[in-house]
């Protein structure tokens, strides 16, 4: 088969990933359930096939990899419940693109997504799984509500799998760069008033050196963000992006990005890439906005920095949002002729045996009221003696419903930003002509 990898499951072990920042619904609501964790549900696996059943199973990744990191991050926790399932695995390519595989009618039973579950719904791969979730009184309520409410909002209602690893965005500060500049560390009850205060104080030309007190990129501080509302009016189909709650968000925002080198540059504005290496290799940033996957890039980048971790900040008069999370989700695809098995595998990943596992590694589950967070990150010894615990935030707003429209709002939000920031344009006409230009580009989209 083109593109594909046929392998018998073996033993391997962790590799890394992932994408976030932003906040949501004030009152934590995005953290808590519609119900209430059913005392009874411990997690385990679904009894959906024997164990011992042999089973030959397609995973297509829209999230890259290949063979040996699918093996090392998915595959031997499955193989631990189902030691006789094997696995091809494909991504997508010459020949092998989601319209392809469903043109040739290859056969697909497990699809690896991002949040963005457009392209695979554009192509008919979608599949509502909700008959296996009432078959095997699966409890949903074990996730944290907003990875489960976004794909409802998307599908109308429907279930298409289950979520996976979760990331979101926290912050990282060089210590020595405080200490050198006799700047108080940073703590948890910081809001984003005093980061930037702070950072204010970082942001100074030493030694011939110039320091910036804050890095980060554009899609952490817009993409998703605090109690953002859909870029798109769902009722009408027009772009939201000239209104007061944008231009407020400018306001607040361009300020830090003041603080960066070169504003005229794109590229540093957009590039977490630019943004971390200014913090990891330069030793010229005093704070990052960064992935919260700081145990995983650690131990294999081999940090050689003296830093720690806060949480991600809330602003004063909203303190108990919380950023948006970036899901993995394990969806069952269409016409799978092993939908019993696609769900036994899917729901070994999501065990609490396996999460467990995965938390020692540094991932952060797709769980709620997970009694085993104090082990976050403890299989790292690169993480000793950090501040683990603010690497997942205490509540998680809701997630932007990720469709086609969404996505070229976006685009248009972004370079609304640029012109702001670089100076090209006031707030008020970069934000009218970004909704002007978002509006032609959803019109073009509604008649595709």
């Amino acid at each position: 088969m083109s593109g594909t990898r046929r392998r018998w499951l073996g033993a391997a072990t962790m590799s890394a990933l992932l994408l976030l920042a932003a906040c949501g619904k004030e009152g934590g609501d995005g953290g808590a359930a519609g119900e209430p964790v059913r005392p009874d549900d411990t997690g385990k696996t679904v009894e959906a096939v024997n164990p011992n059943k042999e089973a030959e199973l397609t995973v297509y990744s829209l999230l890259g990899g290949n063979y040996e990191g699918f093996m090392s991050s998915e595959g031997q926790y499955i193989q631990k419940k189902y030691p006789n399932f094997k696995f091809n695995f494909m991504l997508p390519g010459t020949g092998t693109t989601l319209r392809d595989v469903v043109t040739a009618k290859t056969p697909i039973d497990i699809i690896i997504s991002s949040p963005d579950l457009q392209p695979v719904i554009d192509v008919g791969l979608d599949s509502d799984i909700s008959d296996l979730i009432k078959k095997h009184d699966y409890n949903l309520n074990r996730f944290i509500p907003v990875t489960i409410n976004m794909m409802k909002q998307l599908t109308g209602g429907k279930v298409l799998g289950l979520p996976g690893r979760v990331s979101s965005y926290t912050l990282y500060y060089n210590k020595d760069l405080f200490d050198k500049f006799g700047v108080p560390y940073l703590n948890d009850k910081m809001t984003w008033e005093d980061i930037m205060e702070t950072a204010k104080k970082l942001t100074r030309a030493d030694g011939g050196v110039q320091y910036y007190g804050f890095a980060a990129d554009i899609i952490a501080l817009l993409d998703m963000n605090e109690r953002a509302p859909q870029y798109v009016d769902a009722k009408n189909l027009k772009a939201t992006l000239n209104s007061e709650y944008w231009k407020q968000k400018f306001d607040r925002t361009v300020p830090l990005f003041n603080m960066l080198p070169d504003i005229s540059d794109p590229a540093l504005l957009t590039s977490l890439t630019k943004s971390r290496d200014l913090f990891l290799k330069e030793k010229r940033a005093a704070i990052l906005l960064g992935i919260n996957d700081a145990g995983v890039r650690a131990a294999s980048e081999k940090w050689d920095l003296n830093w720690d971790i806060s949480p991600f900040p809330v602003f004063r008069n909203a303190p108990k949002e919380g950023p948006q999370p970036s899901t993995r989700y394990y969806l069952i695809a269409a016409g799978s002729k092993h939908r019993e098995e696609a769900f036994a595998a899917i729901t070994q990943l999501v065990s609490d045996d396996i999460q467990r596992e995965l938390v020692k590694g540094g991932f952060t589950p797709p769980l709620q009221n997970a009694d085993y967070m104090d082990l976050l990150g403890s299989g790292i010894p690169e993480l000793s003696g950090k501040h683990a615990k603010a690497l997942v935030p205490p509540n998680y707003g809701e997630m932007n419903v990720k469709d086609k429209y969404y996505i070229a709002a976006r685009a248009e939000l972004i370079n609304a930003f640029n012109d702001v920031v670089s100076g090209r344009k006031d707030t008020n006409t970069a934000l009218r002509e970004a909704e002007e230009r978002a509006d032609k580009k959803i019109a073009e989209l509604k008649n595709q």
